[in-house]
């Protein structure tokens, strides 16, 4: 193949001596060339028609015009909006907002919000201009007063309309295109469309006690309902009649600037982009499946030593509800051996005559003579606790007094270490820490139960039972009180594993799948090598004759790559959505730094499909490699593909779309047809008669209880209509109809789109009507509860939308071609 610079090299000195006397005359005369021409842009879309309003065309550069001035007044008045709150004062957001500009409101020290320009689209600046036609229809005047004190009121005063000057001039950045007066102007018109707005909505955003009643009820109201489908698809050949002419141009008129919307079942013939695609697909289940094959024993075995230390362990719980047992009895023994403090020593005088057996115990213990007298002393002054510490006159027992102060301290940590502390305290009044070193005696869990009833008398006379009686039981305690705090550490249990025949398959997994992943990489690759070297030849040649991929044998490259060869025909968007492709997805997950949290993005292949610039024959990927992705699972069909054939969108003529008339006219005949047999339905099934015995099919019968108008709570307050199970595309109009039925009635009801219709019984309530609205009395309190006036708001927008088609219908508006944004 021949380099395409091949021409330029044998030839560069003729080229630059050309190019050299060309730059020369495009310096000296270009701009007075250029001053007697438009640019090209324009001069093409002079006579564009983009779309016609009652019969009036608007043009390309009569639409851009509107668009310019829009932006213009909406930079300004955000440039007024955040000079405002620089100096410190609150802007006042335009209502409703104007287009291109809404008002952020602070969320936040770190987000204090602020004014946002939005682009403004061809369609928001058609309708702005229809509004602006309405007010001059109503007799809408906006004065020069009117527009100063919209100037002035947008930013609360701190701004006046004669330094908007200084705004026009920063926002043109000093070209000084516009001057102020026609500014002045274009800030009328948008006042003008923003008085018929507010006109308009007046009637619609305002929450009636009706419609609060209708959004209480369906906000709280559960139901037991039951359905059977009667489908309009069947009823498509019992259309036999034959519609004329009119009736379908008028079906087309309607609906011809319109896209045809799969959810709600409405026509529209606007035709779309259309692409035919090839594409090489590689199946990662499969591949994976090969990879677990090739896995050997030794490698599961090699993985297994490596790894079963940190993956393979088993959990280790008897341990540790062991010492947890022991520590219950040892928590109670706290509160009775609080002789520590000054208050708990009052509760034990009564015990202390039932046990006399502690000075008996102290025969063996001749050592302490001295400390039996406490012992006497104590039961006389136990009652004045508070004489305690000023009997213990001993010098040499100062020190284990000076340890009491910290006993007191952690006792207020923790009830369980008190018993410790009184262990510790014996051993510092004995001075005895080579007895103490005896610490295997552990085993002897019993032995802290003993001392657990022993130790109120030893406790009130902490000096004296320690030497005698619990000389054996002092080690105990000390064995039992070291490790009070440390006993599950202490206590580890063996360390076992699961076996490997249990984690072999996981191994076998967990080593396949990165093989999986790079044999499709593999793959893949190997074919987008030798597509892109063909399309690259393709190119390049000097005799571009046929299509790239015409030498290839597509089947057989992908058969020798493992993958497999297929062709999705032309269709738009819309029709490829619904197809099998647009089930394919990838997910992608990313850190979302607002929620804290990752965030889940799928990526699907015919968004990658329509989303691409790219020209015909050239191989891509997907999914193809993400910059924000975090990480991502292998997707389990992964592709090289490439477009054959693409079609531009259009607006159409009646003749070239009659059959899809025809079909959409078809299946509206159908839809009437299978609403009339429900409704026959529903004549018969009077009384208390079941629904599964007066229906045609017994089985078909869905039964769907507890069920609510609002299934998923997005947000404290935010609702989402729900999906009721067994009913294809649930829509507000179902939902509607059900929630507005009493028990034990029987309705005919839609589902979104009308390719169902159902006949519907409600069965049972949670809740009646008269308990409801009582619920409603006593949630009011002089106004509205926020969900209502929230869904009402809901509605609202759904209202505004309506208000705004209805202004297209009676402008008799019509596109003539499809506008780019």
């Amino acid at each position: 193949m021949r380099n395409p610079f091949h021409f330029f090299r044998k030839n560069q000195k003729a080229l630059l001596a050309v190019f050299g006397v060309l730059l020369m005359i495009v310096f000296t005369v270009g701009g007075v060339i250029t001053s007697f021409f438009p640019e090209r842009a324009a001069f093409e879309a002079e006579d564009t028609t983009v779309v016609t309003i009652d019969g009036t065309p608007l043009t390309a550069p009569e639409i851009e015009r509107l668009k310019a001035d829009a932006s213009l007044v909406s930079l300004i008045t955000g440039l007024a909006m955040a000079r405002t709150q620089e100096v410190g004062g609150f802007p006042n957001p335009p209502a409703p907002p104007i287009s291109g500009l809404r008002y952020q409101p602070a969320s936040g020290p770190n987000s204090p919000g602020g004014p946002m320009r939005d682009e403004i689209s061809t369609r928001q600046a058609i309708t702005d201009h229809l509004f602006a036609l309405e007010a001059e229809r109503l007799g809408i005047a906006v004065s020069d007063d009117m527009v100063r004190e919209f100037m002035t009121s947008v930013t609360g005063g701190i701004i006046t309309p004669d330094q908007y000057n200084e705004l026009l001039a920063q926002a043109q950045g000093g070209e000084g295109r516009v001057t102020y007066d026609q500014m002045f102007e274009m800030f009328r018109r948008v006042i003008q469309v923003q008085k018929a707005k507010r006109l308009m909505l007046e009637g619609i955003s305002t929450a009636t006690p009706a419609s609060a009643w209708v959004n209480f009820r369906n906000l709280n109201r559960t139901i037991d309902v039951q359905l059977y489908p009667v489908n309009t698809s069947d009823y498509l050949a019992k259309v036999t009649q034959k519609p004329s002419d009119s009736e379908l141009r008028k079906l087309f008129n309607k609906y011809n600037d319109q896209i045809r919307n799969p959810q709600t079942g409405e026509p529209g013939f606007l035709q779309l982009d259309k692409v035919a695609v090839g594409f090489m697909k590689a199946d990662y289940n499969k591949f994976l499946e090969a990879e677990l094959a090739k896995v050997s024993d030794e490698e599961v075995q090699q993985y297994y030593e490596t790894n079963k230390d940190s993956s393979f362990r088993k959990p280790v719980t008897e341990p540790m509800t062991e010492p947890a047992a022991e520590e219950k009895p040892a928590e109670e023994t706290p509160a009775e051996t609080e002789p520590m403090s000054t208050e708990p020593a009052m509760e034990k005088p009564a015990e202390e005559p039932a046990k006399p057996e502690a000075p008996a115990t102290e025969e063996p213990k001749t050592e302490t003579p001295a400390e039996e007298k406490p012992a006497t002393e104590t039961p006389a002054e136990e009652k004045p606790a508070e004489e305690k510490p000023a009997t213990e006159e001993q010098p040499a027992e100062e020190k284990p007094a000076d340890e009491k102060p910290s006993a007191e301290e952690s006792g207020v940590l923790g009830r369980g270490s008190e018993v410790m502390l009184v262990a510790f305290q014996e051993d510092a009044g004995e001075k005895e820490e080579q007895p103490a070193e005896e610490q295997p005696a552990e085993e002897k869990p019993a032995a802290e139960e003993k001392p657990a009833t022993e130790e109120k008398p030893a406790e009130e006379a902490p000096k004296t039972e320690a030497p005698a009686a619990e000389q054996p039981a002092a080690e105990m305690k000390e064995e039992a009180a070291a490790p009070m705090g440390e006993t599950t550490p202490a206590e580890e249990a063996p360390v076992e594993y699961r076996p490997l025949e249990e984690v072999k398959d996981q191994i076998k997994s967990t080593l396949a799948r990165p093989r999986a992943q790079a044999a499709v990489k593999a793959a893949l690759q190997n074919v987008a090598d030798v597509l892109q070297r063909d399309y690259d030849d393709f190119f390049y040649a000097d005799d571009q004759t046929g299509k790239p991929f015409d030498d290839l044998d597509l089947k057989k490259l992908a058969q020798e790559n493992g993958i497999e060869y297929g062709e999705i025909p032309m269709m738009d968007y819309i029709a490829a959505m619904e197809s099998p492709y647009g089930q394919v997805s990838h997910a992608e997950f990313s850190y979302n730094p607002q929620q804290g949290g990752l965030q889940r993005n799928d990526q699907r292949l015919i968004d990658y499909i329509f989303g691409a610039k790219s020209p015909l024959y050239r191989p891509q990927e997907f999914p193809g490699a993400s910059s924000t992705s975090m990480f991502s699972m292998p997707a389990d069909q992964q592709f090289v593909f490439w477009k054959t054939d693409e079609k531009k969108g259009f607006v159409p003529k009646f003749e070239d779309v009659r059959e899809e008339v025809l079909e959409a006219w078809k299946m509206q005949q159908a839809a009437k047809l299978a609403e009339a047999e429900a409704e026959k339905i529903v004549a018969s099934a009077k009384g208390d008669a079941p629904l599964n015995e007066v229906v045609p099919a017994k089985d078909a019968v869905l039964v769907a209880d507890n069920i609510t108008y609002f299934q998923e709570i997005r947000q404290p307050g935010q609702f989402l209509p729900a999906e009721i199970p067994g009913v294809e595309k649930t829509g507000i109009e179902t939902l509607d109809a059900i929630f507005a039925t009493p028990v034990g009635q029987t309705i005919v009801v839609p589902n979104a789109d009308k390719s169902v219709w159902y006949v519907a019984r409600v069965t049972g309530e949670r809740k009646t009507e008269a308990e409801l609205r009582d619920q409603l009395k006593e949630e009011m309190n002089g106004e509205f509860p926020f969900s209502v006036a929230y869904l009402e708001g809901m509605r609202s927008q759904i209202r505004w939308g309506e208000v705004q088609d209805d202004l297209f219908t009676r402008f008799n508006v019509e596109w003539q071609m499809i506008p780019e944004n």
